[in-house]
């Protein structure tokens, strides 16, 4: 045969045959073992490389097609596992030079036009090429040909981002870059390897690494671990290029001026100018499209200097670091065009390059690059101006837009403040005086500037001076109307912090220039002129700050200080004060012009201000003697109560009052602040409140409250950031009601009834209409009516404030009664007057009641009783529309807030009879998610009232069985109306939920004693005449549904059946009627069996209504069990309960359905708990089968099902164990062997090797649930005799899942799980040491790596609790196996240490995920502390693996916090020779860290551990 074929060679050459065949028998000849040429691989490929390379030359005329399927054979030839084999046993096959160039050639065409015919096969074969070790030598041994082909294949991807093979192209990029980064690390020519980077590659990769940071591909174009991995190998290819550590002397004589000594010139030679050649290739503008050039550089320019700086930064060297710095910086385009072009530059274009200039500036700061005093004496200040001139640049094109433009000023003056000070004032008013700013992180970045400003000059103790800047700034001409604040949220916040630190003197200083300023320019100019009139504003604001700020004097103040206070207080109110209030118009005209109000705005705000810190100088300090004193002396007044200001007339400030009031701005809030003050000194002076004090308060909090239902009801009310200085019109409704809320302990007792109510009125109001105002801010910071009042209300200062919260428990009743009335046309006002009283006569209308229960015995709550049942029985609705129901649930919601469960007997009552009418009355809209939603909420409430202190009140106007009569009648004529499927789930919620309301009115009858035999007696009657209702409905549903009525009555059954079971098997003796309450049980038990019957027989299985037929199957199969067995006890021959076929139907059904009940996990439990039950009871089983091995059977589906989800399968681990509990304890050793059998099965390796991963999940549950089972006897030792097999099998299973890609964490997590239980459990069983090691090798192939932080948490957890399990259970085993141990162990530390690392870029969110597995590193450390004399030999290793592994790395402070203290009890092990052995070994960098850390040890751990030992006994 082998003679046959031996010409193909021939016909392949041949001109006469077909491409076709030549095609089919080159295949053939490559597939087949018969034909025989010699050295036929490398003649096939030879023959397929000749043709192409004749094609491409032009000397063969070729189809498009077969050149296609040339290319095609030679990828099939490149990836078939026939060659690997043959390169595997040692054959050499020769790829030609012409192959490799026709490669790199087709790749450069495509980055040029974007053909893409044949790319995908030329891709694939290089692909293969560069992934087969023996092909890639021809690229690797000729460096030229892969420096080629990167740069075509990176320009490729840049120039062609939506072609169809992208992803392949990537595949190819990080092979190609991954071989070129081995040549270039072993290629000993500097220059060759400089030369081959700046020429070819640098421009493409640079360009291709923008646009991955960029997310220009999708995630199924570029999976995103690759694209990191492409970024990181381009900047190792760039580190390993440009800045090599044998460029150093190059890049000094480039920089520095200096001449290489003539030993190392060599072959660097010709290199002269290495940063040069760098940027002339980077600033070229052909490189790239226009409109990417600018970013490009830009995030180009950072990471040069990134990687210049890791290279080459060390001690000496800064300056050198420094000198790149402008060089790179030059490319930046805002440093190189002309002031026409720079102000055309976009907000966009800005923010790129003020970002990279953070960058940069961050580099020179975190490296330690700029010292000052270096720069001035040794290089003539030549980083001072460089930084001189960029802070020029960036003060004259402000961008208070930009967040990174403030935080660029913030690194300037944190590195020199004299950097920014020659251009002071422009920043001051460039950054926050005269700065727009409105975002967000713009205003926190502002905010961190103005915070580094002050911080810098209280340092230098030059406050004042900044103050002086800062004032000339607002003082300077400028259009006042369109500046913002100067007080906001942010700077206000900073300059108090800094105010509080300030020493008194200071503030002084600053306090009285503020004053100079105001009176000197400020006030002789304000009449008539708006510009001074704001500015005076602005100037009231800085004063109020720098008074409410500074630090309180008191007894121990020095007397110059309170003297000088003293001085300061006298000026402000004679000099200021009272001339701006005498600007005032002395009566209320027409509207006020702008300067007036302005002026009234300061006047009034430095009123309250001085009095506020006088009232606080004369409690603190006995010392302060205020001019208030002296005025009030003399002023001839007939009371002695404070005024709202010392040496005013009162006519004045009527006066005053009356033009404030036409306005509310920051005069009406301020003035408003007065009289509160004036309320407080009232109150402190008053020994007893006389009718002239009480008088006095009363008018007082009425002013303070004044026209607060006006202003509060405007819908425009801007949020407020809580300055005082930026209250305007929009904001001043917001300040006033912070005001009010924030006194009410101080008001509420002086306002009267009306007032109270319009409080409550007005809280409500903002309230119900929340959901409009929550939309209009989007800070979190501000403050908005509705967080006002939504904190007042969840306050528990609120329900002590009793006359306010009584008023706002009636104004809902009210509002909820209008909305009812309004659907009604007062039929219900008639029907239910009690509903209708006014608030004022609630109390004494229910107190009335409740006496004539106690009078008149048990008529009166029949009357309440019976009217609401002649309005559900007569089918009594209430029409509302869905705007009113809407508003109803709103309201609802509102009272779920409050605290129900605490209110007083008469609201209790009260609420209980409004919510239960609304229950009953009002379900008629037109929308049934909104019915159900509505009444969902109403009973949610009832429940809460009735988990209340009051909870007994209601059932002196009800009976409990009135209540059970009332709700499940109106709900069962609500299921006839309601057109919606019977598995909704919102009425299944609303089935829950009323069964909680019912559970839970039965469970206080049965807790209160009321009555039992009466109550349950006319409940069980009732559910009885409801039986001919739910079977007359039952005909107009589907057949395979059950009705809503009969799930009404089913559960109701249901909870009845559970409470009055339950009471009776925990009824000890006879309490009332014992032979009547047990008969009560049994209609109760018969009826729910029969519509159980009717349930399961006609055709509704337990997948259509399994949450209701379970749990009511269960309850009925637990109570008829007690029943039974409490019968037998008396009557020892008593048959089985009537209800065995029903249990069976249910048991054979679920045997089937277990797994599709999953879904469900009430479903399911009800489901598990039911065959716990069953299975407990041998007299219900059926004779044919064994109930052991279904019941395992139909559970090992469950745990082998992949519809199952993982979480729903761990939740139910608990209900999963009791039922196996039961099986086990009931079941005999053979079930435990077939048990044990299926464990063992489903562990086999061989399971994992056929990708039957569900048999092994399924094993490894099985064998969880077996260990959480309590065993003993011949059972327990049958498990322990199969421990040596489960744990060999459990680490083969472990070592598959881990060598999966990605790893297999839904088998790894439940393996270690079990393993950790095995461990525990097996303390006294596992008996050779070898099985207890395995798990070592266990721990030892999880990977922590690349783990979602969800992942990260779980993987560590496990197996921190696996190690601990052996440390604590298996002593004798760690003996030997510590270093096993803590190979384990330091895997753990090392992952937190890689975890916990600060990073350039991303959030902290995953930082918590962090700290707890710090925790457990610090809780093991302290577990091997507590065994000293194990581990002291192994002290030093570990001390020596944490401070190698920490050096690193900068650790965040909460982590490093954490892993030090578990060190720390390490080094407490440690003797001395081990530390000085420590120290001598240490590398160097490694050393620098163990010496900071064994100081720390000294200065903190070991200091209190003798503090402590000094104080204990």
């Amino acid at each position: 045969m082998a003679a046959i074929y031996s010409g193909i060679s021939l016909k392949l050459k041949s001109k006469t045959t077909s491409w076709e065949d030549k095609l089919k028998l080159a295949h053939f000849a490559w597939i087949s073992h018969q034909c025989f040429l010699p050295n036929k691989e490398q003649v096939l490929l030879d023959w397929a490389r000749q043709s192409l390379v004749a094609f491409y030359k032009k000397k063969l005329e070729l189809k498009e097609e077969v050149v296609e399927r040339l290319w095609i054979y030679v990828d099939n030839i490149l990836h078939s596992r026939k060659l690997q084999n043959l390169l595997k046993n040692g054959k050499t096959i020769n790829l030609q030079i012409s192959l490799v160039k026709m490669i790199n050639e087709r790749v450069s065409e495509f980055s040029f036009s974007g053909s893409q015919r044949n790319m995908c096969a030329v891709l694939n074969c290089c692909q293969g090429i560069l992934s087969t070790p023996a092909l890639v030598v021809i690229y690797t041994a000729k460096q030229e040909l892969l420096v080629a082909l990167l740069s075509h294949l990176c320009w490729s991807a840049c120039r062609q981002p939506e072609s169809t093979v992208t992803a392949q192209l990537f595949e190819v990029i990080h092979l190609a870059l991954g071989h070129y980064l081995s040549i270039q690390q072993q290629q000993a020519n500097p220059r060759r390897v400089f030369v081959d980077v700046t020429g070819h590659l640098l421009q493409p990769c640079l360009v291709l690494r923008y646009l991955l940071s960029g997310s220009t591909w999708t995630q199924d174009q570029l999976r995103q671990v690759l694209s990191r991995d492409i970024r990181s190998q381009i900047e190792a290819m760039l580190r390993g290029g440009v800045f090599r550590p044998d460029l150093l002397s190059s890049y000094k004589e480039e920089l520095l001026d200096q001449q290489q000594s003539d030993s190392k010139m060599g072959t660097m030679k010709s290199l002269l100018a290495p940063l040069d050649t760098v940027i002339t290739r980077l600033v070229d503008a052909d490189f790239c499209e226009p409109r990417l050039h600018a970013s490009v550089v830009a995030s180009s320019v950072a990471l040069l200097y990134r990687l210049f700086l890791d290279s080459y930064l060390k001690e000496g060297n800064q300056f050198l670091c420094f000198q790149a710095l402008p060089r790179l910086f030059g490319c930046l385009q805002i440093l190189h065009l002309q002031e026409e072009q720079l102000k055309a530059l976009s907000t966009s274009d800005w923010t790129t390059e003020l970002l990279v200039v953070e960058q940069l500036l961050n580099f020179v700061a975190s490296n330690n690059i700029y010292n000052v005093a270096a720069d001035r004496i040794r290089h003539e200040e030549a980083q001072f101006c460089f930084y001189r001139r960029l802070a020029e640049l960036l003060i004259n094109h402000p961008h208070a837009s930009v967040p990174a433009w403030f935080r660029c000023l913030k690194i300037l003056m944190s590195l020199n403040h004299l950097i920014l000070e020659p251009d002071l004032d422009d920043l001051l008013s460039s950054a926050w005086i005269d700065a727009e700013v409105t975002e967000f992180r713009a205003k926190k970045a502002q905010e961190m500037l103005i915070d580094i400003l002050f911080q810098t000059y209280a340092k230098l103790r030059q406050v004042p001076r900044l103050f002086e800047e800062v004032l000339g700034v607002i003082c300077r001409p400028a259009a006042e109307t369109l500046r913002q604040p100067v007080l906001t949220s942010g700077p206000s916040t900073v300059l108090s912090a800094c105010l509080l630190e300030l020493p008194p003197s200071q503030i002084l200083d600053t306090w009285s220039l503020v004053l100079e300023k105001f009176q000197a320019i400020v006030l002789p100019c304000l009449e008539s002129d708006t510009d001074m009139a704001l500015k005076s504003r602005s100037l009231s604001s800085l004063l109020h700050c720098i008074m409410f700020n500074m630090r309180s004097l008191d007894s121990n103040t020095p007397l110059p200080i309170i003297r000088r206070t003293q001085c300061v207080m006298e000026r402000m109110l004679g000099d200021l004060v009272k001339p701006l209030l005498a600007l005032l118009p002395g009566s209320p005209g027409p509207e006020p012009e702008l300067w007036v109000q302005k002026v009234s705005d300061s006047a009034l705000l430095l009123s309250y201000t001085w009095m506020e810190v006088d009232t606080m100088l004369r409690l603190n300090c006995g010392q302060y003697r205020s001019v208030a004193e002296d005025l009030t002396k003399d002023a001839p007044t007939s009371s002695n109560l404070p005024s709202l200001l010392p040496g005013l007339e009162a006519q004045r400030w009527k006066k005053i009052e009356k033009f404030i009031a036409q306005s509310n701005s920051l005069s009406q809030y301020c003035l408003k602040q007065l009289y509160l003050q004036k309320m407080k000194r009232t109150l402190l002076q008053a020994s007893s409140l006389s009718e002239e004090v009480l008088h006095t308060l009363q008018y007082d909090a009425s002013y303070i409250l004044g026209s607060a239902t006006d202003n509060l009801s405007q819908k425009t009310a801007a949020s407020w950031d809580g300055q005082v200085g930026t209250v305007c019109a929009s904001t001043y409704p917001v300040a006033h009601w912070h005001l009010i809320v924030s006194n009410l302990p101080i008001l509420i007792p002086y306002l009267c009834l009306d007032d109270v109510r319009c409080v409550a009125s007005i809280l409500l109001s903002i309230l119900s209409t929340s959901k409009a105002q929550d939309g209009s801010t989007d800070e979190e910071l501000c403050i908005t009516l509705v967080k006002i009042s939504t904190a007042l209300i969840h306050s528990p200062l609120f329900p002590e404030t009793q006359s306010l919260h009584s008023a706002f428990l009636m104004c809902l009743v009210a509002r909820c009664c209008n909305i009812l009335c309004s659907g009604d046309q007062g039929l219900l006002s008639q029907q239910l007057p009690w509903l209708f009283e006014k608030d004022h006569t609630i109390m004494s209308y229910w107190e009335t009641r409740f006496a004539k229960v106690g009078t008149e015995g048990i008529e009166p709550r029949r009357e309440i009783a019976q009217s609401l049942l002649s309005l559900v029985k007569g089918d009594f609705l209430i029409h509302l529309e869905e705007e009113q129901l809407e508003s109803l649930l709103r309201l609802l919601q509102i009272i779920s807030t409050l605290h129900l469960d605490s209110l007083l007997p008469p609201y209790h009552v009260h609420y209980f009879l409004l919510l239960l009418s609304m229950a009953v009355t009002t379900v008629g809209c037109s929308c049934p998610s909104l019915d159900l939603q509505f009444l969902v909420k109403c009973y949610q409430l009832l429940g809460c009232l009735q988990r209340g202190g009051s909870a007994r009140s209601v059932f002196r106007v009800f009976y409990v069985s009135d209540v059970f009569e009332i709700v499940l009648t109106s709900l069962l004529q609500a299921s006839s109306r309601l057109l919606i499927e019977v598995d909704d789930p919102m009425w299944l919620h609303l089935l829950q939920v009323v069964g909680m309301f019912l559970e839970q009115l039965m469970q206080l009858l049965i807790q209160l004693k009321l009555s039992l035999v009466l109550n349950f007696g006319k409940i069980t009657a009732f559910l009885s005449r409801c039986k001919l209702y739910t079977e007359a409905s039952s005909t107009k549903q589907l057949e395979n549904q059950i009705p809503l009525g009969s799930q009404l009555i089913l559960v109701s059954l249901t909870k009845l059946c559970q409470v009055f079971g339950s009471f009776l098997r925990e009824r000890r003796q006879p309490q009332e009627a014992p032979a009547a309450l047990p008969e009560l049980l049994r209609p109760a038990l018969l009826q729910m069996g029969t519509a159980l019957q009717l349930c399961f027989t006609s055709g509704a299985g337990v997948h259509c209504l399994p949450s209701i037929a379970l749990v009511a199957a269960t309850t009925l199969l637990e109570v008829d069990l007690n029943q039974h067995r409490r019968d037998r006890v008396v009557e020892p021959d008593r048959t089985l309960p009537s209800h065995v076929a029903l249990y069976q139907d249910v048991y054979m059904q679920l045997l089937s359905e277990l797994p599709a009940l999953t879904g469900n996990a009430q479903s399911f439990q009800a489901a598990l708990r039911f065959l716990t039950l069953f299975f407990s009871a041998p007299e219900f089983h059926p004779k044919k089968d064994s109930v052991f091995t279904s019941i395992f059977n139909s559970v090992r589906r469950v745990l082998a099902a992949p519809e199952v989800p993982a979480q729903i399968s761990q939740d139910l681990d608990v209900h999963l164990g009791a039922l196996f509990t039961q099986m086990l304890e009931t079941g005999t050793t053979d079930d435990l062997a077939l048990v044990m059998r299926c464990v063992l099965q489903g562990l086999d390796v061989g399971c994992a090797w056929r990708a039957d991963l569900q048999a092994v999940l399924s094993a490894v549950r099985l064998l969880k649930l077996l260990l959480s089972c309590p065993l003993s006897g011949e059972k327990a030792s049958l498990l322990w005799r199969a421990c040596p097999q489960i744990v060999t099998a459990l680490t083969l299973q472990s070592r598959e899942a881990c060598g999966e890609q990605p790893v297999a964490l839904a088998r790894v997590i439940p393996i270690l799980d079990v393993l950790a239980a095995l461990l525990r459990q097996g303390e006294d069983a596992i008996s050779n040491p070898h099985h207890v090691t395995l798990a070592f090798s266990i721990l030892l192939t999880v990977p922590l790596d690349h783990l979602r932080p969800p992942d990260y948490r779980s993987v560590f957890s496990r197996l921190h609790n696996t190690l601990f399990s052996i440390l604590q259970c298996h002593p004798k085993v760690m003996l030997k196996a510590i270093p096993s141990f803590l190979n384990c162990f330091n895997r753990l530390v090392f992952s937190v240490i890689h975890e916990g690392r600060q990073k350039d870029k991303g959030s902290t969110d995953d930082l918590v995920v962090v700290l707890e597995c710090a925790r457990l590193v610090e809780r093991m450390y302290s577990h091997i502390a507590a065994r000293a004399e194990e581990f002291a030999v192994f002290s030093p290793l570990m001390v020596a693996h944490y401070v190698t592994k920490a050096q690193k790395v900068t650790l965040y402070p909460a982590v490093k916090d954490l892993l030090q203290e578990g060190i720390y009890l390490v080094l407490d092990l440690c003797t001395e020779p081990d530390i000085q052995f420590l120290r001598a070994s240490l590398q160097p960098g490694a050393r620098d860290v163990f010496k900071e850390l064994h100081n720390d040890y000294l200065k903190y751990h070991k200091a209190k551990q003798e503090g402590e030992r000094r104080y204990t006994a």
